[in-house]
């Protein structure tokens, strides 16, 4: 798969989810498929399984995506992305309180195989206030 197709997976990837389509993952990852990121370790996200959970697990609600960045190379697309919405999570330090809006800013870089998501390493970041300090 070319550079470009695989950039196309992801923009439609971000799409069927924001619509709440988590079919999008039997189509678009890999059987071997693992999320690394500093947030879910124990268990680690393997598998088909483990992308469903990632792409299920939202702690946001009435949630806005954009995408700011995507670019890639060989095997590699990555992808800056801004989250806005509400949290319903639990509160935790680092994070918004339950119900307030607030701005995730998302950076992840995922590698394909045979035109599937094979691996996604992601860092994001919460601004409580709603709107990150740069804009």
């Amino acid at each position: 798969m070319s550079v470009e197709e695989n950039k196309g997976t992801i923009r439609r990837v971000i799409d069927e989810l924001a619509k709440g389509n988590v079919g999008i993952v039997e189509e678009a990852f890999s059987r071997n498929f693992a999320y690394h990121s500093h947030r879910h370790t124990n268990p680690p996200l393997r598998r088909r399984e483990g992308a469903r959970v990632m792409t299920s697990g939202s702690d946001l609600a009435e949630t806005q995506v954009t995408i700011d960045d995507i670019f890639g190379e060989g095997d590699r697309v990555a992808v800056r992305r801004t989250f806005r919405g509400v949290y319903r999570g639990t509160p935790k330090p680092g994070y918004p309180q339950p119900w307030e809006r607030c701005t995730i800013v998302a950076i992840s870089t995922y590698r394909f195989v045979d035109g599937k998501i094979e691996d996604d390493w992601g860092v994001d970041a919460f601004w409580e206030s709603g709107t990150p300090p740069w804009e």
